[in-house]
């Protein structure tokens, strides 16, 4: 089973700026909700916005972030995404559960809980937006969390290391097997 994924962790991965894999935390690969990924595609959605979702994309040349949108609804097969349908009666649990423990938190934090619950794997989450309730909350039900550094916002890349970045992409390379080209 998939472990799942938050919104800057999916980007990172869609951007190849980190491997399907997680550096080896998701052996079995990974999943994202229908809420992050809609938060994700929200954050893209106004062109020339530039906020704290969308600016680590911002960094990127032109034509990869012309790419990024149809990458978020073309997701590759690799990448489960957990539908609501599926987990809504769990979520509403999960929710009213937690909050009896003042552990209150969104729905998009819920719904990710509740898939994480569902695969049986872990949470991995970017530490630049750390929810503590959902931290807090994955402990007590025994769900795996983990928080990585995601992407920071940066200079433009341009060059031929965009080129490569997107090559490996649509590739479907990792680091790892990118050190054998080299």
């Amino acid at each position: 089973m998939a472990s799942v994924v938050d919104d800057h962790l999916l980007r990172d991965i869609l951007t190849g700026e980190r491997i399907l894999d997680l550096e080896g935390i998701a052996p079995a690969g990974v999943a994202t909700t229908g809420l992050w990924l809609f938060l994700r595609c929200s954050s893209l959605a106004e062109p020339g916005s530039a906020g704290k979702q969308s600016a680590p994309v911002a960094g990127f040349p032109s034509h990869v972030q012309a790419r990024f949108p149809s990458q978020l609804t073309a997701l590759r097969d690799e990448i489960e995404v957990r539908s609501m349908r599926e987990l809504a009666w769990s979520v509403a649990e999960l929710q009213h559960r937690h909050r009896r423990h003042g552990r209150g938190m969104s729905a998009a934090i819920v719904e990710a809980l509740a898939a994480a619950e569902r695969l049986s794997e872990g949470i991995a989450v970017s530490k630049l937006d750390v929810e503590p309730n959902l931290k807090a909350s994955a402990e007590a039900d025994g769900v795996a969390f983990r928080s990585l550094q995601a992407r920071q916002p940066a200079a433009p890349i341009d060059g031929p290391s965009a080129h490569r970045l997107l090559v490996h992409h649509w590739l479907g390379l990792n680091s790892r097997s990118t050190r054998a080209l080299r």
